[in-house]
Order: C-alpha cells, then structure tokens, then sequence
C-alpha cells in the first residue's frame, strides 16, 4: 500500500497504527499539499456490505462535524473494488491509550480536563444527533499541543453492526460499552456519557471497572453489577469526583447526565470553583468637575434623637431573648436529617460526611474484607436513608484488610485440579508454560510457597509442565452463574450446557442452582452437563414468613482431603436450595440458608452419601442432633424468623 496514491490524489507515505477494523496510513493531500492520515477498512470488513455502507454513510455525516475536538473528516472513497478509505486530520501526538499504559493513575486535574475536552466534542457530535458508540481511549488523541481530540466518528457506528460474540475486533470495545449497548438496545447520547465514565474511571485508577476472562463476561457485568467506588481504589479522589463518576456510570441512563453540557458543568466546577464564588466588583463614580468623586461627598445627617438608642437597645434585647428561645427549642427538637451512605468510604471521609449532617462517627469494631480497603467504611447503623435527629451517633464498622489464606501445595497436581483447590480458597491462579520432565500439564512449581501467608483473592503462580494438556479434567462449580456465564467459563474444556431445567428458589432467578456431574468431579473427553436454574422464589412464598438460618457444623477428622459437601435445603414453598463445597479434614462450615414456611429440610451429602435429614424452623431449633460422623449441621444460635417477603 505504501507508494500507491489513491483516488490520483492521496500518496500513502508510510503505516503509522492498526486499529480493529481499519489501517492506518501517513499521507500526503497531492492536491492541497498538506498531510492527512488515511485509515483503509480491513480486507475482512471490506467483503461485508452493510460495514461499507455503513462507513461510507457515517464517514459523510462525521465531514460535517466541525470543533476542535473532533478530527475533522475530509473525505472517503474507494479505490479498486476491495479498497474503501477515510481520509482525515492528522493529528500529531498519542492516543490516551498510550498515556495511561504509561502514566496511569493521572492527576485527577489531568484526568478531568482531558474528560472535559472529550465532552465538549461529544457535545458538538450529540447536538446534531449524532451519537459516535465508540468511546474509549484508542479513539482519543492527545496533540502535542496539550488538545484533545476525538476519532473514529466515522466507524463506530459500522463497527456496532458486528455481532459482539463473533467479532473478535471487538473484544477491546466491550469494556466501555453501555448497558444498553450490550442489551442490543437502543443508543442515545447517554450511551457516549457511560463510556466516557468507564474512560475517566480508568484514568483515575489505571483500572476497568469491570473485567473477566471474555467478552460476554465483561458484557454481563455491565449490565448486572455495581462498579466499585473509585475512592476505594484511589482514596485522594475529592467526593465531587466520585459523585462525577458514580452518575457518569449509572446503569439507567435516565439516572445519568442527560447530555455532555451537563457533565461538561460539574467538571468545570470542579475544575474551576472561584467562577462559583465570583464577587461582583464595587461600580467607579465618575469625578465631578472640581475633581472629587461624588463617593468623597457624604452629606451631613441629621442628630439621632436620644430615645432611639433606647429603643434600639430594647429591640436587641427581644431578639436575642427570642434567639436564645430558638436555641433551645432546637435543643429540645434537633432536626431530623437522612444517614448518608458512607460504605466504601475511608473512616476520615466518613465523620467529615457525617459531621456535615450534624451526625457523629462511632467506630464499632473492624471486620475483614477482600473488597473494602484497611479503615474503610464496611457497614453503617442506623442504615443509610434513614431519617435520625440530628447529634445522633451512627456506628460504622471499618474493614481490617482481607482474609490471610494459607496457600495449599498445588505441586504435582494437574493444572485445572490445582486452579480449583486455590479458588476454593478464594485465591486467583495464573498459570505459565516450562519445560520439564514431568507430565505435561502438571504443575511443576508455584509462587508463593506451599504455606504463605497471604490475603484472599491474591494470585498464585503456577508453572505447568508444557507439552499436551492431560486427557482428563475436573467439572467446575458453575451453581451461581448464570447460562451464558457458564458457558463462557466451559469454553476450551469440551463441557456443553444441555437443556435446563426450571426449579423454583431462593437463589436469583435465572442462576445455576444444581448440576450434574457434579462440581470438582473427574471428567474424560467431551461431556455435556445438565444444569437446575432458579426461577425465583414460588409465588406461595409470598405467603410465608421468610427465614433465615445459619447452619453450622465440622467436616470428621475421617473425611479425605478435598471431600465434596454438598447441601441440599427445602421448604413449604416448594422452594429449593443447593451449595457445593470443597472442603477438607476438621473444616468448620457455616452456611446462611434461605427458606419459606414454618419448617424446612435440610439434608447433607458428603462425597455423595446422605447424612441424616434435619428440620429446620424459624427458631432455629433443630430436630435432629448431630450424628457421630460430625457432619449434620446446626443452626446457629440467634437465627431464625426475618419476617415475610412481602
């Protein structure tokens, strides 16, 4: 391609980047003499039809977009049958994409004036209906000029046209991608807004706030779960930033700015407070001709009347009697006021939040956390929302830091069986290839050792053996996912989902409730493995009391290592819930059991043989005591009736 001119008037001088879908090429305007950039369609999307239209269609309408913070499109064209090209403003500098590989986290004044830029070009796009689709750090340029430019306007919307599953140039996209986006919904300027959050939350922190292993993965929880708070990974965020942020990625888009003029507003008061504070200055008095100014010029007043001090002096006395009245009565009745939510927040930002509402801090103990930094905010009582007097205490419990887990020995043990036994423990696995002499697929050697001491959710290293994966492989615990989630973690394993059947239970609706075969069992060659998936709770349990248990009980001493529990709970309802453990010699086990009725069932298998059924009731009672075998749980002490569901 380089030398060629295309269209006899654009000289490609040299490649200068390769986007998912286009080339990007150095060139030279014959005709204007000047250099543009040409970006040149892939020859897999150059074949599909509907992208070329599409990117001609949008290429023309993006000419049209004029600010200094878009690049400007000049034109598009085809040159021989398979060669369709775009050609815009070159822009000399990097895209942000290279800024935060290198220098994430930004300042946070940094991160907003770039997200304020982007805005106002977004502001321009959006005032013309046009909405780009496509936001994220590939698709803004930084001038050496300190100028902040948006691209791609002409190919974001061809690029949507991809089936998201399929498309493997659009994996990078699928982590600035809006909720309703990833529903195959309708897309509005919120939808620029959303990712234009994900883009600042990742300046802020170096971080996504969502990530997995795929696509779909990532997709799902756009949609399903809550972003972390960014002051619990970068706790110097100032709150405005923070509220920014949270609103910036609301899942609703109503709940959202409802344009970027709008966002563009809290950024600049965050940016720029004095213009919120601005005085306006004393208006001059022109000078009269004798050269004074009528300002100098006070006329006289008349004498004040004795009696008006006297009457002044009572006036004062009234109000401050009727002050010190006010005070007290608000003494008497302080006004009521809402707890703010201070969960995720560090314990100084909290009493500052609180003190603003006329609120105390009480520290009620610590609690451990994987999620929630060391001295911040885990829970809050009275709970956030509540209306309290104002002067009232509200406890607050603050995180000691995650959960030291012993790291177990993996050595010897095939790969996917030594991934299990750490996630188990609530630990992440990452594997890499060595040459050895053992089998291939075994893990060989791991970091940290067999023993450490290290917080949950830490990463283990594995170096496995290289050569053929072992023939055999361990089913995963897939209960608590959903179908899709499930299938995205069975991929590269030969394990299909076959055709669900529907239970009714107190798990989320439309999660894994039970599988066969059976998690952590032994599998040889390509299977496929029934699944159970909650439909919610009955409708008769709207008519129950709602309970909640907490069983407790002690694996035997007897039991071998890695034993499988699991635990089956039923109720009046006809409600079912199922739990799978891993868990080895003297474990102790305490799981929280949800149920409806007067009286439920709880029944224990470990490694497959029954223990004894036990009834549950809304005391807590039990009436069944634990068997000889160690195995039969017992609610705790303190549990029972929640009220109903209602």
């Amino acid at each position: 391609m380089v030398g060629s001119v295309l269209g006899n008037r654009y000289e490609v001088l040299e490649r200068i980047g390769t986007g998912g879908m286009s080339l990007v090429y150095r060139a030279r305007d014959i005709t204007l003499n000047r250099l543009v950039a040409v970006k040149i369609l892939k020859h897999q999307w150059a074949e599909d039809e509907e992208v070329v239209r599409r990117f001609a269609q949008e290429a023309r309408a993006a000419a049209s977009l004029v600010n200094p913070h878009i690049v400007q499109v000049y034109d598009v064209g085809q040159d021989e049958p398979d060669i369709h090209y775009m050609v815009m403003e070159l822009v000399a500098g990097e895209t942000l994409r290279a800024k935060i590989d290198r220098d994430a986290p930004l300042p946070v004044e940094e991160a907003l004036n770039i997200a304020d830029q982007v805005a106002e070009g977004l502001e321009v796009a959006h005032q013309k209906k046009f909405v780009h689709r496509d936001i994220k750090p590939q698709n803004i340029l930084l001038s050496t000029e300190g100028t902040v430019k948006v691209t791609d306007f002409g190919i974001a919307y061809a690029a949507t046209t991809g089936t998201l599953v399929n498309t493997g140039s659009l994996l990078g996209t699928v982590q600035y991608l809006s909720p309703e986006q990833a529903r195959g919904k309708h897309v509005g300027p919120q939808s620029d807004l959303y990712s234009l959050g994900v883009v600042l939350f990742e300046m802020l922190t170096g971080r996504l706030p969502f990530e997995s292993d795929s696509a779909i993965g990532v997709a799902i929880k756009h949609l399903q779960d809550t972003p972390p708070r960014i002051e619990t990974i970068r706790p110097d965020i100032p709150p405005a930033v923070a509220a920014l942020v949270d609103r910036a990625l609301a899942k609703d888009p109503a709940d959202r700015y409802q344009s970027a003029q709008a966002m563009r507003r809290d950024i600049q008061r965050i940016l720029y407070p004095q213009k919120d504070m601005a005085v306006e200055a004393p208006v001059p008095v022109p000078a009269g001709e004798t050269g004074v100014s009528r300002t100098a010029q006070k006329p006289k007043r008349p004498p004040r009347p004795k009696w008006l001090g006297w009457a002044l002096a009572g006036v004062l006395a009234l109000l401050a009697i009727g002050g010190g009245w006010l005070l007290f009565q608000h003494w008497l009745n302080p006004p009521t006021v809402a707890v703010p939510n201070v969960q995720g927040r560090s314990v100084t930002t909290a009493r500052q939040m609180l003190s603003q509402k006329g609120l105390t801090l009480v520290v009620a103990g610590h609690d451990p956390s994987s999620v929630v930094p060391k001295n911040f905010v885990v829970s809050e009582t009275p709970a956030p929302g509540t209306a309290v007097k104002a002067g009232q205490p509200v406890e607050v419990v603050l995180s000691s830091g995650p959960v030291e887990v012993m790291v177990p020995d993996v050595r010897g043990q095939d790969s996917y069986s030594a991934q299990q036994a750490l996630t188990t423990l609530g630990l992440r696995a990452k594997t890499r290839r060595i040459k050895s002499s053992q089998p291939a697929g075994q893990v060989v050697r791991q970091s940290p050792r067999p023993g450490a001491s290290v917080p949950a959710g830490s990463v283990v290293t594995l170096w496995v053996a290289s050569g053929p994966a072992v023939s055999h492989t361990v089913m995963p615990n897939i209960t608590g996912l959903t179908l899709s989630e499930a299938a995205s973690a069975l991929i590269g394993m030969n394990v299909s989902v076959g055709t669900p059947t529907m239970q009714w239970s107190t798990e989320p609706a439309n999660t894994i409730i039970d599988q066969s075969p059976a998690p952590f069992s032994t599998l040889s060659g390509s299977t496929t493995v029934n699944v159970t998936v909650s439909n919610g709770p009955s409708p008769e349990s709207a008519s129950y009391p709602k309970n909640i248990t907490v069983a407790t009980w002690t694996v035997p001493a007897s039991a071998p290592p890695k034993s499988v529990l699991k635990v089956v709970v039923t109720d009046q309802a006809g409600n079912e819930e199922v739990s799978y453990q891993q868990v080895n010699p003297g474990t102790k086990v305490e799981l929280p059991i949800t149920w409806y009725g007067d009286n439920g069932q709880l029944t224990v298998y470990l490694n497959g043989q029954a223990e004894p059924p036990v009834v549950l009731t809304p005391s807590g009672s039990s009436s069944a005591a634990p068997s000889s075998s160690g195995t039969s749980p017992s609610p705790s002490a303190g549990t029972g009736n929640s009220g109903g569901n209602g």
